[in-house]
């Protein structure tokens, strides 16, 4: 960026949507050190596209910002994914027992198999088990009726069960 107006524009865009793109990035990967990652590689594919940018502050570029992210987070996301679910060197974890490996390993899948379903039903899942919430109070803190929390909570565990079995396939 050389121009003063694209460097003015880029400022705007960073003020205005740094955290909006943190929010999302976290959202796809909760993980604060890889949304940290996800803004800044969207940014830079901003830069990239700077010019075709009209407004900083229209519907039509906040909704550009979050498509960039969500697509980034995405791709990270797929690059984790790889990544363990590659056969692990047991020579490299020579501190774990295979046992423990096996644990670990399920861990993981869980936790990348809770992050593909739709964020309705892994906030529930989060609120009722990780954080210990009852099904009333996760209703109070979702807006949402009893019966819907606890069909929610059979939806979700139903289509992680899923998840997990294409996964194992």
């Amino acid at each position: 960026m050389e121009a003063p107006e694209e460097k003015s524009k880029f400022e705007q865009l960073y003020l205005e949507y740094r955290d909006l793109m943190f929010y999302v990035a976290n959202g796809i990967l909760h993980n604060q050190q890889d949304a940290e990652d996800v803004v800044h590689e969207s940014f830079l594919k901003i830069i990239k596209i700077i010019g075709k940018i009209e407004s900083p502050k229209s519907p039509k570029t906040k909704n550009l910002i979050v498509i960039v992210t969500e697509k980034t987070a995405i791709d990270l996301y797929r690059r984790h994914k790889k990544r363990f679910l590659e056969p692990l060197d047991e020579e490299r974890f020579s501190v774990f027992s295979p046992s423990e490996l096996e644990i670990t390993e399920r861990k993981m899948s869980i936790a990348f198999a809770i992050a593909a379903l739709p964020a309705k039903y892994w906030e529930v899942l989060l609120l009722r088990y990780d954080n210990g919430f009852s099904e009333e109070e996760a209703a109070q803190i979702m807006s949402m009726s009893l019966e819907n929390v606890h069909k929610t909570i059979q939806r979700a565990k139903k289509r992680l069960k899923q998840i997990l079995e294409e996964r194992e396939e």
